[in-house]
């Protein structure tokens, strides 16, 4: 006669899905809304029509529903006023007097996040370092001291 043996497993603590591959994102794990921003994204181009299908996806993956995002005019190439994502068409709100690295996310139960917006151009570890930056709850920088600590200077501080 044999003893049977029991293993006991535990599940795995729950965890946000990770960000769909290609997408340049970091989030505040807590989402508990006490810095000046609530993440980081760090775009390929300044192309709102290419960027913002993935960004607004990805975050409906870990935060659900996105309807409405609020830019700076400026700071894109163009201004759609709404962009398609998963056969719906997604609101785009555009301000002069946004700030140029940030975008505003409103979720279905019209609660808000803001984002840092990474430059394009920026080189990879100063991005990782400010998309960290971002996503840090501790950390209540701005986004222009979050650029400036990681040693970004986009083109947008150079523009009169």
């Amino acid at each position: 006669m044999t003893a049977a043996t029991s293993t006991l497993t535990t599940a795995p603590a729950p965890t946000r899905p990770p960000a769909p591959p290609g997408l340049r994102l970091q989030l505040d794990p807590t989402m508990a809304g006490t810095g000046a921003v609530d993440g980081g994204w760090w775009p390929r181009s300044r192309d709102p029509d290419a960027e913002l299908p993935g960004l607004i996806a990805g975050l409906e993956s870990s935060l659900g529903p996105i309807t409405r995002v609020a830019l700076n005019l400026d700071a894109w190439d163009t201004a759609p006023r709404r962009v398609a994502v998963d056969g719906r068409r997604v609101r785009v709100g555009w301000f002069h007097h946004m700030d140029a690295h940030t975008i505003g996310v409103t979720r279905a139960f019209q609660d808000r996040l803001a984002l840092l917006v990474v430059p394009p151009e920026a080189a990879g570890q100063a991005a990782q370092r400010a998309m960290a930056m971002a996503a840090d709850t501790t950390n209540g920088a701005g986004p222009a001291d979050i650029l400036a600590a990681a040693g970004i200077v986009s083109e947008d501080d150079a523009r009169p």
